[in-house]
């Protein structure tokens, strides 16, 4: 996780992606309408007007940025929390009603809590052995992105991964347990 003051000219590709030179930067926690023919079918869409969301991340993109990023997705865009002028462009897309919240793109639920959008995560204070005790819910299909590996997981700050959260992938999981990137093999 790094902050850097970009010195590139931001371009909005469209309401939650961003260029600057070689890189494409995906605004982390939300989802904005696809542009013309870009929804591929099956798919459910953000709602809205896909040039509206473009020219409103265009207007925001303005000025003095800095990027945190987080990792990157599997089309190879580096997944960041990006500022200009010390406004966070994912809450301000969500707050001007171009995106929609996504908690399953939100790594560390720090969007939504940021943006007002979400409660924070109440944290877990059990023993792992009570935690494999008790009866665990269904695991939930897995969208959106994965890391390309553990490496890669653990210097994001996310490893280990469960079955279920974003950015686990199956194969990362190499004992097929539903825990990715462990410290340590059972």
């Amino acid at each position: 996780m790094s902050f850097l003051v970009l010195a590139c000219v931001l371009i909005a590709v469209d309401g939650d992606t961003l260029r600057c030179d070689q890189e494409l930067i995906r605004l982390i926690g939300i989802d904005a309408p696809e542009l013309p023919g870009h929804c591929q079918n099956g798919r459910d869409c953000a709602p809205g007007d896909p040039l509206e969301s473009k020219r409103a991340l265009e207007v925001l993109a303005r000025g003095a940025a800095s990027i945190h990023r987080q990792g990157r997705d599997v089309y190879g865009r580096t997944l960041a929390r990006v500022q200009v002028n010390g406004v966070d462009l994912s809450c301000a897309q969500l707050a001007g009603g171009h995106a929609i919240y996504r908690a399953d793109w939100d790594q560390f639920g720090l969007v939504g809590t940021d943006c007002g959008v979400a409660k924070p995560p109440q944290p877990v204070w059990a023993s792992p052995s009570a935690r494999r005790a008790r009866s665990a819910p269904a695991p939930k299909a897995v969208t959106g992105w994965s890391y390309r590996n553990c490496a890669e997981a653990r210097r994001a700050g996310a490893a280990p991964l469960r079955r279920g959260e974003p950015g686990y992938g199956a194969h990362m999981d190499g004992d097929g347990d539903g825990i990715a990137c462990e410290p340590f093999r059972r």
